[in-house]
């Protein structure tokens, strides 16, 4: 970081005025002079002349001016690569987050900040403990998480429906969960988010998964939705997630009695985490990009 000293120098030199420098750096005109009188006794030499109101370089000003110029340039260039290794900021995302509701904050942002980001996507269990060992510094997750250990804002809300193939059995009709249990069922692994949440529902209803005729476990949406698409399976997804699929006439939401639940997603950092301010900075723009 340079001095103030060289910065208020290079003012008066610019304005060859000791007014017109202090107003720009708003500082007081003595404080500027004792700027310029500081320098001159580091150096041991005039760097500024004055006759009455005319303000001039000596000299040896001439030659500190050239290598202030230097400096600061220097400066701007040991910045920007300073910029170039910086840590960036440590994000995690579960599946459904990452591919189908964070890109577009993502692409807002990064089109109108500098900043590196780092995205790991991950099942909820597996981002809970990166950031809990300070392996990341903030993340988007869903599902069911400790709110004690958590500072949290709910950036999306969106419906969890049970989908499968068009043309299912199922389809158009109101159905119940144990005509659905007589399908097989899609779920993906242990510690994701939708999982738990389709598990907590069941457990609400004194029921189970053991209850399921059988069960499938795969950790890609993309395999998920080709499955349904080709059998009689059912899975359980957020709405955006199969939304394309149901809109090409692949895929479609069943309908089951008495069958609702609308989830919050969420972003999400330790309490006691000590990059506080970057994160609620970065979460901040992030939610301005997406409301312009």
């Amino acid at each position: 970081m340079l001095d103030t000293k060289i910065f208020t120098f290079l003012k008066v030199a610019q304005h060859k005025n000791y007014t017109k420098a202090a107003a720009e750096l708003n500082l007081t005109q003595p404080a500027v002079t004792q700027h310029i009188k500081k320098l001159e006794e580091y150096y041991g030499c005039n760097l500024i002349d004055i006759n009455g109101k005319s303000v001039k370089l000596t000299e040896q000003g001439e030659v500190f001016y050239n290598y202030a110029n230097f400096q600061i340039a220097n400066e701007k260039q040991l910045i920007n690569q300073i910029k170039k290794v910086e840590t960036p900021i440590k994000i995690g995302a579960t599946l459904s987050i990452a591919d189908y509701y964070l890109p577009p904050y993502l692409s807002s942002y990064l089109g109108n900040n500098d900043e590196l980001i780092s995205v790991t996507v991950k099942n909820t269990q597996s981002i809970i403990e990166m950031l809990l060992n300070n392996e990341l510094y903030c993340a988007f997750i869903e599902g069911i998480f400790d709110k004690s250990l958590f500072h949290f804002y709910e950036f999306h809300n969106t419906k969890f429906l049970p989908v499968a193939r068009k043309g299912h059995p199922l389809e158009g009709s109101e159905t119940t969960i144990s005509e659905i249990h007589k399908y097989p069922l899609i779920l993906r692994e242990e510690g994701s988010g939708t999982r738990e949440i389709y598990k907590n529902y069941l457990y609400q209803n004194n029921d189970s998964i053991l209850s399921v005729s059988k069960v499938y476990e795969i950790s890609s949406f993309g395999i998920i939705k080709k499955m349904l698409s080709s059998s009689d399976a059912i899975s359980f997804m957020y709405e955006e997630v199969a939304k394309q699929e149901v809109e090409k006439g692949e895929l479609c939401y069943l309908t089951i009695q008495n069958y609702s639940i609308q989830r919050p997603l969420y972003f999400v950092y330790p309490s006691n985490s000590l990059m506080k301010e970057k994160n609620e900075l970065f979460y901040q723009k992030l939610m301005r990009m997406d409301s312009d």
